[in-house]
């Protein structure tokens, strides 16, 4: 392991040698960590951005692999590309995480499994913001760990981009997206394909997504649709049991978002529909059709109205969301519940360099009644540059359908589960300059009547239940330097570093699926750098879980930009993943791919 981080820094020094003028760094806007809206150097709550350049300039073309370099964020996956991937935030669950399209949850209620099923392609997407730590004040159920919000691109005037890569294990993707105006409304329309042979056996992939956004402006305000359907069809191989040998799955989502933004007199109101729709197939033995073969669809459809007032003494945000989410399952069988919502957060303006959020949300579940989570965030400023913050929240999860009902001869869900909830506790320190950032956070989590599966042997089913109070401790660094401009002299454009160590204690006398199965240590790493005008990117990661030994993956990426007009952009890049072909895997018995090659090219105009 050490000689292998000595080739690979030695290499990226090596290949570090040009410059190229970068412009100042902005303070963002910030979206999800308030209903307000909040300078990025001035927000009381840990955010990571990935901006538009960020996701251009990187190394993955699937959201789960984007997202997977961020300090406390654990992307447990079981294939690439998107195929299927758990969400972990500082140590949680895969189930006590919210995601978000365009600010509306879009959380899978059969199972988190699904979760990251989002009908996007990476070309949809403007930017990702990744919340962590408790938001149940501001989203309702499972924000234990944080909130991933991904944010998707507005239509242009006129914009064709094409783009198209292959790659080892007959590796295809290619994608179409055209925006164009029609009268007062912009359109944006893109389509991407991507398949695979598979790396082994039942690993082969076909996706295909669809996207269509629209943005109408009025005199009464803007008003944004997004249409999305993501089609997929792939091996499952050991993804629930390792004792067959031709397991298949299929997965068809669908979701429709209507948003509209309105400013009158000081009030800013937004009215949202949604409805998403989970299609999911699953063969536990191709070679035996019908045997063993679940289908479950699930819907999930509501309305929400948010209000921002803002004045010189205090804002104040407050909304409602009302939602119905619905199953029909051969295994599950149906079943539905109704959630009402009702939240309000204020920040007093008492002095410039002090920050302060509360909030509190009131939710009710039919099948559970009334949960409340109050929140309070608060940052100062003692110096320019220098941010110090801390909060305090409460989170609640309720049961998916599967930890209530569903039953086979592995697992076995129960009717009698009730929600688990969480206190959590954070301090933080930001460092903000030009050249470069620095980010620590030391946070605590103490959950009650927690949710997971367990049994006592191996030879006993998985059982659902409330297995009592897990407290988690967790420490986070994080730091963004532009060593160029700290010395012109220095070639490297970018380097980042992040660290993140968690532990989690619960009295137990059995075996866990999943709350005590979680990255005990992460160190992610990397550096972007120019020569002869190609744009070359490294990126390392180290994960540790609990009862393993630990492993290292190195990705590279090499973009040469060929056309670089005003109205004419087209490059092309070369990209290895895994490059020493490490064997290792984010889930149990599924193995990930080694040594992956693709090559492709970009057009824009």
């Amino acid at each position: 392991m050490r000689k292998i981080l000595v080739i690979t820094l030695a290499v990226m020094v090596i290949v570090s040698s040009a410059r190229a003028d970068e412009p100042k760094k902005l303070d963002k806007i910030v979206v999800t960590a308030s209903r307000l809206d909040t300078l990025e150097g001035e927000t009381s709550r840990s955010v990571t951005i990935l901006d538009p350049a960020a996701l251009e300039e990187s190394n993955y073309q699937a959201i789960p692999d984007a997202i997977g370099n961020v300090g406390g964020i654990d992307i447990r996956r079981r294939g690439p590309e998107g195929i299927q991937a758990d969400v972990n935030i500082r140590g949680t669950t895969f189930e006590q995480n919210t995601v978000l399209v365009n600010g509306i949850v879009v959380n899978d209620p059969q199972t988190g499994h699904f979760n990251m099923d989002i009908p996007l392609a990476m070309m949809d997407i403007d930017a990702i913001e990744i919340l962590k730590g408790p938001a149940s004040s501001l989203y309702g159920p499972n924000s234990f760990g944080g909130v991933i919000n991904i944010i998707t691109r507005k239509p242009q005037d006129k914009e064709f981009l094409f783009y198209s890569e292959g790659g080892s294990y007959d590796y295809y993707r290619g994608g179409i997206s055209l925006s164009y105006p029609a009268g007062p409304i912009k359109n944006r329309f893109s389509i991407e394909e991507s398949r695979s042979t598979g790396y082994m056996p039942e690993t082969q992939f076909n996706n295909l997504t669809l996207t269509e956004t629209a943005t109408l402006e009025t005199p009464f305000g803007s008003y944004d649709l997004l249409f999305g359907y993501m089609k997929k069809d792939f091996g499952a191989a050991n993804f629930y049991s390792n004792l067959y040998p031709n397991e298949l799955e299929s997965t068809d989502t669908r979701l429709f978002e209507l948003k509209g933004h309105i400013e009158r007199h000081g009030l800013k109101f937004e009215p949202k529909l949604f409805l998403r729709r989970h299609w999911d197939k699953f063969a536990l033995d191709a070679n035996r059709p019908g045997w063993q073969t679940n289908y479950h669809t699930t819907y999930n459809y509501g309305l929400a109205a948010d209000f921002v007032i803002e004045d010189k003494f205090m804002d104040v945000a407050y909304g409602y969301e009302l939602s119905q989410d619905t199953t029909d399952s051969t295994n599950l069988q149906t079943h539905s519940r109704t959630k009402d919502g009702f939240y309000v957060e204020v920040s007093p303006h008492i002095i410039d360099a002090l920050k302060i959020n509360a909030g509190m949300r009131e939710d009710y579940i039919s099948d559970f009644g009334w949960r409340c989570s109050p929140m309070v965030s608060a940052s100062i400023l003692p110096a320019k540059d220098l941010t110090i913050r801390m909060a305090i929240g409460k989170a609640f999860r309720i049961p998916t359908f599967t930890d209530l009902y569903y039953n086979d001869a592995a697992n076995k869900g129960s009717p009698s589960l009730g929600p688990e909830s969480s206190w959590s506790y954070e301090a933080g320190i930001d460092y903000r300059k030009d050249r470069y950032d620095v980010s620590a956070t030391y946070f605590n989590r103490e959950t009650e009547d927690t949710i997971d599966w367990t049994r006592t042997t191996s030879k006993l089913p998985w059982q659902a239940s409330n297995i009592g109070t897990a407290k988690t401790n967790g420490f986070e660094l994080a730091v963004d330097a532009s060593p160029r401009k700290i010395d012109s002299r220095i070639p490297i454009d970018n380097i980042f570093f992040g660290y993140t160590c968690i532990d989690t204690y619960a009295k137990h006398g059995y075996l866990s699926k999943y709350a005590l199965d979680y990255l005990k240590q992460q160190i992610s790493g990397g550096l972007e750098c120019s020569l002869f005008g190609f744009k070359n990117s490294w990126v390392i990661n180290y994960k540790k879980r609990i009862g393993d030994s630990g492993y290292m993956t190195v990705d590279t990426k090499l973009v040469k930009g060929i056309i670089k007009q005003k109205k004419l952009d087209l490059e092309a890049y070369f990209e290895i993943s895994n490059i020493f072909d490490v064997e290792y895997s984010e889930q149990s018995n599924v193995q990930m791919p080694g040594r992956w090659i693709k090559s492709g090219g970009t057009i824009k105009f």
